[in-house]
C-alpha cells in the first residue's frame, strides 16, 4: 500500500500549478450562469465542470493501480466538492473509465484516463441530485444533461468524449452534433453502491475538430458543453421515453 501511495502522491504532487480548484468552478460557473440568464432564448442546462489535469507519471497507472485508485487519491488532495459516498465504475473501455460518486452537489461523473480526468458535478437532472443541495438551487427538472472533453486532452488517445446524466425514465439518448449527424447514446443503470435514481451515458469518437495544428492548444468545453474560446461539437442533448417520443431537447 505504501508503494500504491507514493505513485498516487506522485500524480497528484506534479499536477499543473494552473488546475482549477472546485472554488474556481463555481466562481466560473456563477458567471457563466449570470451570462446566460441574459439570453433567455436558449434552453442551457448548466452542469458544473473542472477539467484538471494530472501528470502522467509514465505507466504508474495500470501497473497494480487502478483508475478507481487513481480518483480516491485525486478527489481527497483537492478543493472538490464533498464525498457522500464511494466512487464506482459505470463502465470502462482500453485506459478510460466512466465513474460515478455521490456528492454534496449531487451525483459527480469523471471521465478518468491514467493521468488525467475530466470531472462534472451539480447535473440538474431528476434522480441526479437532491431538491435542496449546497449550491442553493432548485429542484432539478430536466431529463438529460451532459458534458464535453475534448480530443485534446492531455495523455488521451485523440477522441472526442461526450457524457452525461439522464432521468430514469429516459429510455433513450441521443446526440446531434454540430456537423448535423445524429448518434445513439448508449445508457447504464446506475451500479449498485451509488444510491442514485438515473442512468449515464458515453459516447468516444474521433472528430475533425481534434485535428488540432501542431502548438495549437486543446480545445475546452464546460458546463453543459459549453464551449469555452471554440465551437461545442455538440448541438443538442436529446432523451426518449420507451414509447419513442421526444421527454426533452436540450441545446449544447
Amino acid at each position: 500500500m505504501s508503494e500504491l501511495a507514493a505513485v498516487l502522491d506522485e500524480l497528484v504532487a506534479e499536477a499543473p500549478v494552473g488546475a482549477l480548484t472546485w472554488s474556481d468552478v463555481e466562481a466560473r460557473s456563477d458567471r457563466d450562469q449570470r451570462r446566460l440568464r441574459r439570453r433567455p432564448q436558449r434552453s442551457i442546462i448548466v452542469a458544473l465542470a473542472a477539467t484538471v489535469a494530472l501528470a502522467v507519471a509514465g505507466t504508474a497507472v495500470g501497473v497494480g493501480i487502478t483508475l478507481l485508485d487513481q480518483q480516491e487519491r485525486f478527489h481527497a488532495s483537492a478543493d472538490h466538492p464533498e464525498r457522500l459516498g464511494p466512487l464506482v465504475e459505470v463502465t470502462s473501455g482500453q485506459d478510460w473509465a466512466l465513474i460515478a460518486w455521490q456528492s454534496n452537489f449531487g451525483v459527480c461523473l469523471d471521465f478518468a484516463i491514467p493521468g488525467n480526468s475530466p470531472f462534472g458535478c451539480d447535473f440538474p437532472v431528476r434522480g441526479a441530485k437532491p431538491a435542496s443541495d449546497s449550491s442553493g438551487s432548485g429542484p432539478p427538472i430536466h431529463a438529460i444533461a451532459g458534458q464535453v472533453s475534448s480530443g485534446g486532452l492531455v495523455g488521451g488517445d485523440g477522441k472526442t468524449t461526450i457524457f452525461g446524466i439522464a432521468a430514469k425514465d429516459v429510455a433513450a439518448v441521443k446526440l446531434e452534433l454540430s456537423d448535423g449527424r445524429v448518434i445513439d447514446a448508449p445508457l447504464y443503470d446506475a451500479p449498485p453502491g451509488l444510491d442514485a435514481n438515473a442512468r449515464f451515458y458515453i459516447i468516444r469518437l474521433l472528430l475533425p475538430s481534434d485535428q488540432r495544428e501542431p502548438g495549437e492548444p486543446p480545445r475546452a468545453y464546460g458546463p453543459g458543453g459549453a464551449s469555452l474560446g471554440t465551437d461545442s461539437p455538440v448541438r443538442a442533448y436529446i432523451a426518449y421515453d420507451r414509447n419513442g417520443d421526444l421527454m426533452e431537447r436540450v441545446e449544447g
